[in-house]
C-alpha cells in the first residue's frame, strides 16, 4: 500500500484505501471549482443556483407558510469565500441578533460556493429585508415552529473539478468511478486540524491535560513548515524578540485569536490559562474535537494495519444505524459471537455500519480486539477517558461518540472537460470530501485546501 504524505501521517491518516495510481492535480483554485449543496434531512437539495451578480437579498420576498405560531424563519443562504460561522457571525451582527440564535445545520467549507439552510428568529424579519452583506445572498424563506439545529441534515452534494491533472483525463474520470467499487476509510480531514498550521490536535490534548503554556506554545509561537508569508515572519519574531506591544500590532488581522492571546500575556504574563479564556468557547471546544478526531485517525489506521475489516463487523464492533445523530451513548448495536450472522447481514443490507469509537469520558470499552486497538492508541498517547472529563468549563467536557469507519458512494459521476475533471457525488454528513479526492489525487494535502 502506497505511503501518505508525512502532514497526513502526522494527524493519523497513514494509508489509503485504494492501491490505483493518484492522478495528481488541484481543487479549489476558484470558488466555482468546489460547490457544495446541503442535502436536508428528507433528502431535497439545497442548490447553490443564485446568479452571483444578484443583490443579497431580493427587493420584497414573500415568506411561506403559516405567521401566527411560528418563532422562526428558515432560508437558503449561498455564500462564497467565507465560513458558516464567519457567515452566521455576519448575518448576527447585521440583523441585530445574539449569534447563538442564527442557527445552522452543518458547516461548510470557506474556500467554495455553498448553499444552506439558516434561521433566525422571526422577530429578525424587518431587518432581513435591509439586508445588504457581500459574498452572501439568502433566498426562499419559510415560516417555522422551530429553529434548525446542528445534524438537521443527511448530508451534502459535491461537485468539484480538479484542474492540472497529471494523466489524461479519461484515465482520471476511469479512476474517479472505480471510488464506488470500495470501502473508503472515513479519515477526519486535514480540514479538521488546520491546513497551514495542523495543530489543533496539540493544542486540544494540551488542553485536556491541564497544560495551557503548551496550548498557547502551540497557537501563538510553534513554526510551521506549511506557513508562509506575513504570519509565519511575525511568529518567527516573537519566538525570537519575545513579545512586545510592537509585534503584537503587526499580527495580521484574521489573527485575531493570537492578538487576544499575546495582549492577554502581556497584562498578565505566565497566566496561560487566563490568556487560552480569551478564545471563544465554541474554538475551544473544536480543539477538544481535534484531538479526538486525531485519535479516531490512528485508531482507524492501526485497525486496518493490523488487517482487522473496516466494512465486515467482528465479535466486540459496535454498529450504528445510517442517518442518525449519534452521541455514543444512544442508539447502538454491540456484536457479540451470538448475534454475529444476523447483524452482519443488517450491514450489509446497508441499515447499519460500523463504528469507530472517538474517546470520551463515557466511551465504553468492552474487552474485544477491536477495542484493544483503542486501548493501544489511548497508552500510547498516554491519555485516559476520564480527563475528557471538564466539570469547571462545560466546553471543554466531552464525553465521546461513535463514528463510521468506512463509508462507499454508489453514485458517482464525472466529465472531462479543457479545465479538467469535473467530480459529483453525494455524502452523509461526517465524511469529508476532500478525503475521497484524496483517493483520486494521492498526492500533498495542500493541494486539496
Amino acid at each position: 500500500m502506497r505511503s501518505t504524505h508525512p502532514l497526513e501521517i502526522a494527524i493519523g491518516m497513514e494509508f489509503y484505501s485504494t492501491s490505483f495510481q493518484g492522478v495528481g492535480g488541484r481543487i479549489k483554485r476558484r470558488y466555482e471549482d468546489f460547490v457544495v449543496e446541503e442535502i436536508d434531512s428528507s433528502q431535497s437539495v439545497i442548490a447553490a443556483d443564485i446568479p452571483l451578480e444578484e443583490p443579497c437579498v431580493p427587493t420584497n420576498f414573500v415568506v411561506r407558510g403559516v405567521s401566527r405560531k411560528a418563532r422562526n424563519i428558515h432560508f437558503k443562504m449561498q455564500k462564497m469565500g467565507l465560513t458558516t460561522l464567519d457567515a452566521v457571525s455576519l448575518l448576527a451582527s447585521s440583523l441585530g441578533l445574539s449569534r447563538h440564535l442564527v442557527t445552522y445545520a452543518g458547516l461548510k467549507d470557506r474556500r467554495a460556493l455553498t448553499a444552506q439552510r439558516i434561521s433566525v428568529p422571526k422577530s429578525a424579519l424587518d431587518n432581513l429585508r435591509r439586508l445588504n452583506l457581500s459574498r452572501i445572498w439568502i433566498r426562499d424563506f419559510t415560516y417555522s415552529r422551530r429553529p434548525i439545529n446542528v445534524g438537521d441534515l443527511w448530508g451534502n452534494r459535491f461537485s468539484i473539478l480538479v484542474r492540472e491533472i497529471e494523466t489524461p483525463c479519461e484515465r482520471a474520470l476511469s479512476n474517479l468511478l472505480r471510488l464506488q467499487d470500495h470501502h473508503l476509510m472515513n479519515y477526519f480531514g486535514i480540514q479538521r486540524f488546520g491546513v497551514s498550521r495542523p495543530f489543533s490536535h496539540h493544542v486540544g490534548k494540551a488542553v485536556i491535560k491541564g497544560d495551557f503554556e503548551d496550548a498557547i506554545h502551540f497557537i501563538l509561537f510553534a513554526p510551521s513548515e506549511y506557513e508562509l508569508g506575513p504570519a509565519a515572519d511575525i511568529r518567527m519574531r516573537i519566538r525570537e524578540e519575545g513579545l512586545s506591544d510592537t509585534l503584537v500590532e503587526k499580527l495580521p488581522q484574521d489573527m485575531r485569536y493570537e492578538r487576544a492571546i499575546a495582549k492577554s500575556l502581556l497584562q498578565h504574563p505566565n497566566n496561560y490559562q487566563l490568556a487560552f479564556s480569551k478564545i471563544p468557547p465554541r474554538i475551544q471546544t473544536l480543539f477538544i474535537h481535534a484531538y479526538q478526531s486525531y485519535l479516531f485517525n490512528r485508531i482507524l489506521s492501526l485497525r486496518f494495519k493490523e488487517g482487522v475489516s473496516i466494512s465486515e463487523p467482528e465479535p466486540g464492533d459496535f454498529l450504528i444505524r445510517l442517518d442518525q445523530t449519534h452521541t455514543g451513548r444512544d442508539d447502538w448495536l454491540f456484536v457479540t459471537e451470538k448475534n454475529l450472522s444476523s447483524l452482519q447481514e443488517i450491514v450489509q443490507a446497508g441499515e447499519y455500519g460500523i463504528a469507530g469509537i472517538i474517546p470520551g469520558y463515557a466511551s465504553k470499552l468492552p474487552n474485544s480486539r477491536p477495542i484493544d486497538i483503542v486501548r493501544r492508541v489511548l497508552n500510547e498517547e498516554e491519555i485516559s477517558l476520564q480527563e475528557f472529563r471538564n466539570a469547571e468549563n462545560s466546553h471543554l467536557d466531552s464525553a465521546g461518540s461513535l463514528h463510521l469507519l468506512s463509508y462507499r458512494i454508489p453514485d458517482i459521476t464525472g466529465s472531462c472537460s479543457e479545465d479538467g475533471l469535473r467530480a459529483q457525488f453525494d455524502l452523509r454528513k461526517g465524511s469529508y470530501a476532500t478525503v475521497v479526492l484524496r483517493e483520486l489525487m494521492k498526492n500533498s494535502p495542500l493541494n486539496r485546501a
